[in-house]
């Protein structure tokens, strides 16, 4: 069976169901309320970035290439003791 077969009894049932539009002004105003969410967010992100240390900013990459070049130490050595 292929979507949108003519005589379709699932496409038939669901035409009969009723649509529920939003009014223009309800809609407006859950736009108002969720830019106005986003935006508080948003300033509380912004505010939180200046808050923190400028160590910060450099602690997550040298971790990770930290993290990354252990794994790759262990890596060779593993390849280099199958070798032996």
């Amino acid at each position: 069976m292929t979507i949108g077969e003519p005589g379709d009894a699932v496409e038939t049932d669901l035409s009969a169901l009723r649509v529920h539009d939003a009014t223009p002004e309800s809609v407006e105003r859950i736009r108002a309320r969720c830019l106005a969410v986003l935006a508080a967010r948003r300033r509380a992100d912004e505010a939180r970035r200046e808050r923190l240390a400028p160590w910060r900013a450099w602690i997550e990459p040298a971790l990770a290439l930290g993290l990354g070049a252990l794994y790759l130490a262990e890596a060779l050595t593993r390849a280099f003791a199958v070798y032996r």
